[in-house]
């Protein structure tokens, strides 16, 4: 782990080859990728999210759903508005609890949720061009620690 003075050498304009710098920066140009390149599905990254989550974990409560995406409540409902609209999730009633509702994706979700997964992968090749396959699995390993500090992804990879 790179203490305080490991990074403190470095120079103002060395900054912008910082660490953090660089992440910010790649991860920018990333998201960016990404969302161009699901535009032609009319798809944001959150509401693909969205149906990766519900493709991997199965059926759950809208809170739940909303706490592993990090999403604002109301701002979850209009995803699930706009993904509803387009039969890609279905939300009933939970019949424990009338108050809470539950989503699921639907068969129309899960195909559209597969052209997803072939646009990101499209970019991921494209971002990671230059890199061979050992490095590519040592920068997923580097990034997962790095993760790891944040603690917000994780709830994804660990599921309701």
């Amino acid at each position: 782990m790179p203490s305080t003075s490991a990074l403190s050498h470095l120079t103002a304009q060395s900054r912008f080859t910082s660490p953090g710098f660089l992440l910010a920066s790649v991860g920018k140009v990333a998201e960016a990728w990404i969302t161009e390149a699901m535009a032609p599905l009319d798809l944001l990254p959150r509401e693909a999210a969205a149906l990766l989550v519900l493709r991997t974990y199965g059926a759950m409560t809208q809170q739940q759903l909303g706490e592993l995406l990090d999403l604002d409540a109301n701002y979850l409902v209009m995803v699930l508005k706009k993904l509803e609209s387009r039969d890609l999730v279905a939300r009933t009633r939970d019949p424990r609890d009338r108050r809470r509702h539950v989503v699921e994706i639907t068969a129309t979700g899960s195909a559209v949720r597969d052209q997803v997964d072939t646009a990101v992968e499209q970019v991921e090749i494209r971002l990671l061009r230059r890199l061979d396959e050992d490095e590519v699995d040592t920068l997923r390993s580097l990034l997962f620690l790095v993760d790891d500090v944040t603690g917000r992804k994780r709830r994804l990879a660990e599921g309701p």
